[in-house]
């Protein structure tokens, strides 16, 4: 997998590497992570691959981020697993943000659900995950069965050598350039 390609250049994508390859995919809050996520998904299913997985975009109001989502991308079912807004659902705090227990619950279920896929996507582990245990804990147990031609991993810098620690081996392409989402484009 030659990953020295502009970020936007998804031809690195196909043929699928070999079973049980983890591509981390690397850059800080606001780059674009989970939109590369998306694109390469897309790309995957119009090659006829399965792709199962959890993606996690932000929800906007007035050009700003106030939640996010999490999709599952084998069902395309949609659940609000954070928010900003005070009172909206209950859970774990992190920082300014709310997480729901009960969703994480839900995407941590459909993760140990799965029995194996082309592309697997999990978006992201960070913080919630690897410091206070919670989030997408299961991500590391489905990640340790390579049930998956090529596993798909987002995770924060300040976050992989952590993952490392976890004996995962890996490699991983950064996100270095933000560009605006297309809602924030005027």
């Amino acid at each position: 997998m030659d990953l020295n390609q502009p970020a936007d250049d998804l031809s690195f994508l196909l043929p699928l590497p070999e079973k049980g390859t983890i591509l981390v995919i690397s850059g800080w809050r606001g780059v674009g992570k989970t939109t590369y996520c998306q694109k390469i998904a897309d790309r995957y299913r119009k090659a006829g691959l399965k792709v199962s997985g959890l993606l996690s975009p932000g929800r906007f109001g007035n050009h700003q981020r106030n939640g996010m989502f999490v999709i599952d991308l084998a069902s395309n079912e949609s659940q609000l697993v954070a928010s900003l807004v005070p009172g909206e659902i209950n859970g774990v705090r992190l920082g300014p943000w709310t997480f729901d227990n009960n969703i994480f619950e839900w995407g941590n279920r459909r993760l140990l659900q799965f029995t194996g896929t082309d592309v697997l996507i999990i978006d992201e582990l960070g913080f919630l995950e690897f410091d206070l245990k919670t989030g997408w804990t299961a991500s590391f147990d489905v990640l340790n069965r390579k049930n998956y031609q090529l596993a798909i991993v987002v995770i924060r810098p300040e976050c992989l050598e952590a993952f490392s620690a976890m004996g995962f081996n890996f490699q991983t392409r950064e996100i270095l350039n933000p560009q605006p989402p297309s809602h924030l484009k005027s």
